[in-house]
């Protein structure tokens, strides 16, 4: 993974060793090829970043929540194509059936809810809101986009009602239900949805803005929301690595967990939308490529994976200076798979 690895040194070499920075890991065949990380977890007390800092994920986060919608759907506590109003009456209002698979891939019609936010009259960046405040935005709402299912468009949304499913459905909160479901059975002890921002988390990185108007050159992002679903888990690199291991090896199992988040859905159009359950899916160089973003407050997440190659590409960053470069990382996974 010579490439790869040039990529990251570029990277490195073009950051402050004294400021924010990124960690990156680069696993094949569930065994890690290249490791690095650079800068600071904390600016104000010099902690550097490691395998063991826990970044937050941003939209990353969404996989692990459909991965737990999937796994009561698998249960039969709920079909993928059933209507959820009669679990959810924050959407009664709309006046149409909209399924959980329409949530999950984003094709409900329901508008993000960030656009709300910004339409309220006297509100600051760090007003701070959670799921029940959206949840209650949700239920305000009075029409949705499109019809449901006739086209695409990603909205937060979506996966704080999924949140708010999983609790409907399993009588747990998404953070316990991911813990006992998803994490705990492979070790992933660093890893949890944050339902509570205010909590000390031992080994939490915090997040910056590059600001040149400031002493040290960085605002520090003190984070305004508490939303679990459309984001909300905070992870470590090396939690992350089991995750990879144990995505791969469900992988090559038609009948698995990591499979039924890649089953396609229909478009109108007879084309299958390339957005699944929480993860997308795009051909590259003739190969196959899965991948999930996010990004919020300085956080940057990127995990890659081509999953015929046993390869996983994984990018954290706690500055927006570090932001993963997806097109540069392909270019690079092709010239190295290709040598």
């Amino acid at each position: 993974m010579k490439n790869l690895a040039l990529h990251f040194e570029a990277l490195q070499a073009r950051l402050p060793a004294d400021g924010p920075g990124f960690s990156a890991l680069v696993l094949r065949h569930g065994q890690p090829v290249f490791e690095l990380h650079h800068g600071l977890a904390c600016l104000e007390l010099g902690v550097p970043l490691t395998g063991r800092s826990r970044y937050y994920l941003a939209s990353e986060s969404k996989q692990f929540t459909a991965a737990c919608m999937l796994d009561l759907v698998r249960q039969a506590l709920i079909g993928l194509d059933d209507d959820v109003a009669p679990h959810l009456p924050e959407v009664r209002q709309f006046g149409q059936a909209i399924s959980v698979r329409q949530l999950l891939n984003h094709t409900s019609g329901i508008p993000d809810y960030f656009a709300f936010l910004q339409c309220q009259l006297g509100r600051h960046d760090s007003d701070y809101f959670n799921n029940a405040h959206l949840l209650r935005i949700i239920e305000k709402m009075d029409e949705l986009a499109f019809a449901p299912g006739s086209a695409h468009a990603y909205s937060n949304c979506n996966y704080i009602l999924l949140a708010r499913l999983v609790e409907v459905l399993s009588g747990q909160s998404l953070t316990e239900h991911a813990r006992s479901t998803l994490f705990a059975p492979l070790g992933m002890h660093a890893t949890m949805f944050d339902a509570e921002r205010q909590a000390v988390m031992p080994q939490r990185v915090r997040s910056y803005t590059s600001d040149a108007s400031l002493p040290g050159g960085y605002r520090q992002h003190l984070g305004n929301a508490n939303t679990v679903g459309d984001g909300g888990v905070y992870a470590s690199l090396h939690d992350l690595a089991l995750w990879e291991r144990a995505w791969h090896h469900q992988y090559v199992d038609p009948d698995s967990l990591v499979r039924s988040l890649l089953q396609p859905s229909s478009a109108p159009d007879g084309n299958c939308w390339p957005y699944r359950f929480g993860l997308e899916v795009v051909e590259h160089a003739g190969r196959e490529v899965v991948f999930h973003g996010g990004g919020l407050w300085g956080f940057r997440s990127l995990i890659l994976r081509l999953p015929q190659a046993g390869l996983s590409v994984l990018q954290l960053s706690n500055c927006d200076t570090a932001e993963p470069d997806q097109p540069a990382l392909l270019a690079a996974i092709t010239a190295d798979l290709d040598s």
